[in-house]
């Protein structure tokens, strides 16, 4: 019998001082305005070393959770409204996998906007190269008979991304790779809650074609369906600790 293992990777111990305070933020332990010990302090009362302290919190303060003051120390923002796209990967992790319900909806309105409206501009705007890069994703995803929730997964993100590729805006391709990490994670979890594989790759393949014969009314109502039987399922598990049949 062949077995097969993922690769094992340690945090490292910037990760882990990112991590803790991550969820102190997150959990409210630690609130906007609160302002952080020196960072000598804060190795001391961790056991770790200033410079993992100094780099965590320059990558805390990128993401928007902190900002960093000269001569005011290192002061906590208000995440909901100073942070990054970042972020909401940080509170997936925290909430395990999860978004609360005004993030999740937030997050599905934010790609039915640019999703619906790319799917429209692919059919108007797509070249062959476009046209190539979805058929072959297409094709190598119904080639695999049995293909695993990761090639899925994979196929799902690569496939929505290159349809913003397709509709010449750039600003729409760079804003829905800025949430790679969370709309993989929302996928996943979707596939995850029921076997939608056969019925995601029929939609996806009318979606294909809509864009093929540039019909962009069609384009647009298939990406809208999409989207909204997506949102219908997950809203269901979007709070922390709902378990589904795979967690």
């Amino acid at each position: 019998m062949e077995y097969s293992f993922q690769k094992l990777k340690a945090e490292s111990l910037k990760d882990l001082f990112v991590k803790e305070m991550e969820a102190k933020i997150i959990s409210g332990e630690l609130k906007p305005g609160d302002r952080l010990p020196p960072e000598r302090e804060i190795a001391a009362q961790m056991g770790i070393s200033r410079s993992i302290v100094n780099s965590g919190l320059i990558e805390l303060a990128s993401k928007g959770f902190v900002a960093i003051k000269p001569r005011k120390g290192t002061i906590v923002i208000d995440f909901r409204s100073e942070g990054t796209a970042q972020i909401l990967t940080s509170i997936m992790n925290y909430n395990q996998g999860r978004l609360d319900m005004k993030l999740f909806y937030s997050m599905i309105d934010t790609r039915m906007l640019i999703e619906v409206e790319s799917a429209k501009l692919a059919a108007r705007n797509r070249d062959d190269k476009d046209l190539e890069a979805l058929e072959n994703l297409l094709k190598d995803i119904e080639g695999n008979t049995q293909p695993s929730i990761d090639e899925i997964v994979e196929f799902n993100y690569k496939f929505h991304h290159r349809i913003t590729v397709a509709s010449g805006n750039i600003v729409f391709a760079m804003i829905f790779k800025s949430f790679e990490p969370v709309c993989k994670n929302l996928i996943r979890i979707y596939f995850e809650a029921n076997d939608f594989r056969q019925e995601s790759l029929e939609h996806h393949r009318q979606l294909y074609l809509s864009i093929l014969e540039r019909n962009s009314e069609e384009s647009e109502k298939i990406m809208k369906k999409i989207l909204l039987q997506g949102k219908k399922v997950l809203k269901n598990y979007m709070v922390p600790g709902t378990k589904h049949k795979n967690i």
